[in-house]
């Protein structure tokens, strides 16, 4: 059987422990739906998740001399910010727990403290980098050597890195490791030193790719991640749909290890459009834009035309508030219709409204950059 987000609506009847067991409870960020999902947790489970972190971390080389920036919240009942802390405890690194502040507070706390690691979705980092630059500062001259990205791409599906990566890599002098898990699984697949996929734990979980038909299909094609988290004691699942797609690894590795790796999320199941033919993902779109210095922010629409057929409107605030309206189209059409064979309708959207927007941090943890109205 397949476990769906719907199934978890009422967790209790997934709880397998007496609730006295349970002392921790985390809820999910809702990116897939308006209704979080209430995870509870076990001493066991709490003690699972800090030894999958510090596996994780590990893997990219991140050892008990670093100084970990957590950029994630640890409160709200926000298991990623919890989850980091207990892994930098575990490895025995020093763990700074910034959370969710602004750009500048970040940018303070590196200096003061000397971080030397970055734990964040890529768009903070950016804004943090950029903060610097106005204030006439260099990220690069600081002791950051490493970049773990979570909850946002920073590879497409041929692994190659997406331009905001690049443009992080060349700002902070670091190299960026791409991290994918979500709270249901609580599990991180991470990459290591080869940065050629997330490494699978199969201590930790068993993954699946599966078809629209809810068939296994072969390494290397694609479908819906589906995984079963083993060593969960409060609230265990059993081949619980992700609702992202990606396709699994199976060669040896260059950093020696042997075990399967998953390739980056090409996209959410549930936002597949199809468009002129072409089957595309929201993400796929922004991710050409995100990086370029002309690109500001942006989000995509999904609508339904009168025939029944999608309509992508793709909204872009650029960073020179003076440009030209038709050549910032002209340049932006070129890029998509290169990377991504497919042009929405573009709008050119002033910066407030985009970023209003996209960063609804009181109802949402992480940016929303994609709205069906389908």
């Amino acid at each position: 059987p397949i476990t769906q987000k719907n199934d978890l609506l009422s967790t209790k009847d997934f709880l397998c422990v007496d609730n006295k067991e349970i002392v921790d409870v985390c809820l999910t960020s809702a990116t897939s739906g308006s209704v979080p999902t209430l995870i509870s947790l076990t001493s066991s489970d709490l003690s699972r998740l800090a030894y999958n972190e510090e596996l994780a971390f590990a893997m990219t080389g991140i050892n008990d001399n670093d100084t970990l920036l957590i950029c994630a919240a640890i409160d709200r009942c926000f298991m990623a910010g919890i989850a980091y802390f207990l892994g930098g405890i575990k490895l025995k690194a020093r763990v700074l727990r910034s959370g969710s502040g602004s750009p500048s507070q970040h940018w303070e706390l590196i200096k003061l403290a000397d971080a030397t690691v970055i734990v964040g979705v890529p768009s903070l980092m950016y804004k943090i980098g950029q903060h610097a630059l106005a204030c006439n500062e260099q990220p690069a001259a600081t002791q950051i050597k490493k970049l773990i990205a979570i909850g946002e791409p920073i590879r497409d599906e041929n692994l190659n890195l997406l331009p905001i990566a690049g443009e992080l890599e060349k700002m902070w002098g670091a190299r960026i490791y791409s991290t994918y898990a979500s709270s249901e699984i609580a599990t991180t697949f991470c990459e290591c030193s080869a940065r050629r996929g997330g490494h699978l734990r199969p201590e930790l979980n068993i993954t699946e790719i599966l078809d629209n038909d809810g068939n296994s299909v072969k390494d290397g094609e694609k479908g819906e991640v589906v995984v079963t988290p083993l060593g969960i004691t409060g609230m265990p699942l059993i081949r619980f749909e992700t609702g992202d797609i990606s396709y699994l690894m199976n060669e040896k590795c260059s950093c020696g290890r042997t075990t399967k790796r998953i390739a980056p999320i090409i996209g959410r199941k549930n936002q597949m459009l199809k468009y002129k033919g072409t089957t595309v993902f929201p993400n796929a779109i922004l991710s050409c834009l995100e990086g370029d210095q002309r690109f500001h922010n942006g989000y995509i629409e999904a609508r339904k035309n009168n025939d029944g057929t999608d309509r992508i409107l793709l909204y872009a605030a650029l960073c020179d508030k003076n440009s030209d309206e038709n050549h910032d189209e002209n340049w932006i059409s070129e890029i998509l219709r290169a990377k991504v064979r497919v042009v929405p309708e573009i709008r050119i959207t002033d910066r407030e409204k985009v970023d209003k927007k996209v960063y609804q941090f009181d109802k949402k943890r992480k940016r929303m950059t994609f709205f069906d109205l389908r």
